[in-house]
């Protein structure tokens, strides 16, 4: 399981600095960020398939561009993509994406889920 969050926390970096297992943990929020949590289902022996759902917050306003660009970016990074190490293969799959309201008018969410087929190696 480690490899797979190493390299999942690897990739959500090259596309968002600010990304988070689970929850924001940082001391002072910087924005855009995301968080992701995943759950995962057996396929064979040496494969199990994970959805990955992440939620990506921005302090925007009315002004989302720079939030659906991020949304958009993230997409494309996972959209049919593999990632091979010593340990693991990672094959993305990029399923639904969609608005979140939230409480705070300035503050906006977005949610998109991954889906991730690993190799055990």
């Amino acid at each position: 399981m480690l490899p797979f969050l190493k390299e999942l926390t690897k990739e959500f970096k090259e596309v968002c600095n600010e990304s988070y297992l689970e929850i924001n943990t940082s001391d002072k929020v910087i924005y855009p960020y995301l968080t992701f949590s995943y759950s995962s289902e057996a396929l064979e022996n040496t494969r199990e398939g994970f959805y990955i759902d992440v939620d990506i917050f921005d302090n925007c306003g009315a002004d989302t561009i720079r939030l659906e660009q991020l949304t958009e970016y993230i997409r494309q990074h996972f959209l049919k993509s593999r990632r091979l190490t010593d340990k693991v293969l990672l094959q993305f799959k990029v399923g639904s994406r969609r608005m979140v309201p939230t409480t705070n008018p300035q503050v906006k969410r977005r949610w998109i889920q991954l889906y991730c087929k690993v190799d055990w190696r």
